[in-house]
């Protein structure tokens, strides 16, 4: 082999190997040792409740032993754009899902909600299972024994009316002339089967002691509802002003109590 193509094949070699290194350490390495999340962009702010949108994100590479527990990566980027946060957001920082509020667990103030407790002594009824997250559904059960839900053989919401035959049981299903929506046909007692309140977020389900209701430990694995730590007496709700003040006005203008159902 001549001299000149040593040469030039030792120059080749070399300039390849530094490139190689340059490669490594400024692309390869990079891309080994770091993922790209989503970050707060630099100046920004996401207070608290307020609603996240992609104009105050970046998606940056960061170093993965400097990387949040459960970060949000960018590939996941779309599914928090438009919920809420739980929590204050600031600039240049990287954005985890235990600071999102996938469940709309926050109250949006901006729509005049808050948590709103709602007593024992408000409600006839209720699952024994319902859990914090929970969406229910809240008819009414007035004081004369009539609801605003549908019927169909032994009423579970009762209006005593005495018997109008000797032998005749006493009827426990709501009078047609009490219930002022009603029609009653072959034994079926149909009332107006609209809740009053619809879709409602549960915030916080209580005991009697002030204590969230939970699935007690070394419960039924498949099903935790079927065991809890306690019974439940109160219950708080998300609810605006508006749907608030009408529920109260049932309550504690008419004497209403609530029965409460969840799917």
């Amino acid at each position: 082999m001549k001299p000149a193509v040593k040469i030039g094949s030792g120059i080749f070699l070399s300039l390849a190997t530094i490139g190689l290194i340059f490669t490594y350490d400024f692309y390869i390495k990079e891309r080994i040792d770091s993922e790209e999340v989503v970050v707060v962009k630099p100046g920004e702010e996401i207070k608290k409740s307020e609603r996240i949108t992609k104009d105050k994100l970046i998606i940056e590479r960061r170093a993965k032993d400097t990387l949040l527990k459960d970060v949000v990566f960018a590939d996941d980027l779309k599914d928090i754009i438009g919920r809420d946060a739980k929590q204050d957001l600031i600039g240049n920082s990287m954005v985890s899902t235990k600071m999102i509020d996938y469940d709309l667990m926050v109250p949006d103030a901006a729509e005049g909600e808050a948590i709103r407790p709602i007593t024992g002594d408000m409600i006839y009824a209720q699952p024994g299972s319902l859990r914090r997250k929970d969406i229910i559904d809240i008819y009414l059960v007035n004081p004369d024994g009539t609801a605003s839900f549908m019927q169909s053989g032994p009423s579970v919401v009762t209006s005593e009316t005495p018997a109008t035959e000797e032998g005749t049981e006493t009827s426990t299903e709501p009078s047609t002339e009490t219930a002022n929506h009603s029609t009653s046909t072959e034994g079926k007692q149909m009332l107006d089967t609209e809740p009053f309140l619809k879709n409602v977020r549960v915030a916080y389900v209580k005991d009697s002691g002030n204590k969230e209701v939970v699935a007690a430990e070394g419960g039924v694995k498949d099903d935790s509802r079927l065991n809890a730590t306690s019974q439940i007496s109160d219950i708080e709700l998300i609810l605006n002003e508006e749907d608030f003040t009408r529920l109260m006005t049932e309550v504690l203008s008419k004497g209403a109590r609530l029965y409460i159902t969840y799917q």
